[in-house]
């Protein structure tokens, strides 16, 4: 008799471990759905930093479940590509944005919106492209001391009206600035000459090869002449023709000089840097569609 009470009170145990154990595991498949439909909801309402905290929610109440992993690194990725496209690295945005469209198993909607972003980006990349094309042309002629006529090309950077959003902001500035400088050239009101007002490409060869060399060599002592005549930057001597070149056009001392002001600008010392080593400054800023002091303090 005995032995039959025992295996009853066990049974008893045991359905009531069993029954707690499955009531916990109901509870916890309810708290991670109920996450998981938070956080889709929060996305669709664009919090997108409360549906992170969601997903996370989610993920430990079902550690490594791989809904809720892909959730979470999809909705932190278009955090991090937002926050980038905000500060205008349009290059990073994009990657990231990217990121988000090829993730497997995550959201749709934020998926749409991250194509949507990578397709605005190209727009901007190509904007920009053509907005600094126009403006190198009259940069180049307004070194060349055709002031009026450098006024005419940057007039279709102006007369666009995509120029005015904050995404083109630096590009308008340099283009307004350079229109101030041409206005006081054609009206006689510079002291200085075309060359270093406008940076013209036909500056003296020494001073655009090497970085180190004042362009008035009478302020150089003897031996300071000695050793820029000596000096030869690596960098100047075995670099190709195509490191020389921003899609497929030589990048002109002009645009060297201006771009030298920029990197001094941004911190860091352009005298110590080789003009290959500004092209490549310049080449890099292109490509990753940002300003070259954007670029800089990025790298340097």
């Amino acid at each position: 008799m005995k032995k039959w009470i025992w295996i009853v009170i066990a049974i008893v145990i045991g359905a009531s471990i069993g029954g707690y154990a499955y009531a916990r595991h109901s509870q916890n498949e309810k708290i991670y759905a109920e996450a998981m439909q938070r956080g889709r909801l929060q996305i669709s309402n664009k919090k997108y930093t409360a549906a992170e905290t969601s997903f996370t929610n989610a993920l430990r109440r079902k550690p490594n479940d791989d809904k809720a992993n892909a959730n979470l690194n999809q909705t932190q990725s278009f955090i991090a590509a937002k926050d980038l496209f905000d500060s205008l690295k349009f290059g990073q945005a994009k990657s990231e944005y990217q990121s988000v469209v090829d993730t497997k198993k995550g959201n749709q909607l934020l998926s749409d919106r991250a194509k949507a972003q990578v397709d605005k980006i190209k727009n901007i990349q190509k904007n920009r492209k053509n907005y600094n094309k126009i403006y190198e042309q009259a940069l180049d002629q307004a070194g060349d001391a055709q002031y009026t006529q450098s006024n005419s090309t940057l007039d279709k950077i102006f007369s666009d009206k995509s120029i005015h959003q904050t995404y083109y902001a630096d590009i308008l500035k340099k283009a307004e600035d350079l229109r101030d400088k041409n206005n006081d050239a054609i009206s006689g009101n510079t002291s200085t000459s075309s060359s270093s007002s406008f940076e013209s490409s036909s500056s003296d060869s020494n001073t655009n090869n090497n970085p180190n060399v004042n362009g008035n060599s009478a302020s150089l002592t003897s031996s300071e002449k000695k050793a820029a005549a000596a000096y030869k930057g690596s960098n100047e001597y075995t670099v190709t023709k195509k490191d020389k070149d921003l899609d497929g056009k030589p990048i002109t001392a002009a645009q060297i000089s201006s771009a030298r002001k920029k990197i001094s600008a941004a911190g860091v010392d352009s005298n110590a840097m080789s003009d290959q080593d500004v092209r490549n400054v310049i080449k890099g800023a292109h490509k990753n569609g940002e300003t070259i002091g954007q670029y800089v303090k990025a790298h340097y």
